[in-house]
């Protein structure tokens, strides 16, 4: 899967390393992802405690799955975005699927 990193700083080597254990972690569910955007961003001013955001976005056949977290840090805020991704991933997945018992 093509990874598209945005950002308006540069992005070390370990969140881009997190960041493939995560979607790999994905990769898992068999879903057909074709990419993924991952946006790193800074916050002005406000509550210090929540001043990193961290968005990523899924490309799956027919649809786009969003998740966004705050944090103090990036390290906490992308296992949450994906976190959460995750469970989108799920019920988009059990959607898509047929139902059990019934015919064709």
């Amino acid at each position: 899967m093509k990874v598209n990193y945005h950002s308006t700083f540069s992005i070390n080597d370990y969140f881009k390393d997190q960041i493939s254990e995560k979607i790999n972690k994905l990769d898992e569910l068999n879903l057909r992802f074709s990419e993924a955007d991952v946006y790193f961003k800074l916050k002005d001013g406000g509550d210090p405690t929540s001043d990193k955001e961290f968005e990523v976005k899924i490309h799956v056949p027919g649809q786009i799955l969003f998740s966004k977290s705050h944090s103090d840090s990036f390290e906490k805020a992308i296992p949450l975005a994906f976190s959460k991704i995750r469970k989108q991933i799920i019920k988009y997945k059990e959607s898509t699927e047929p139902k059990r018992g019934t015919r064709v």
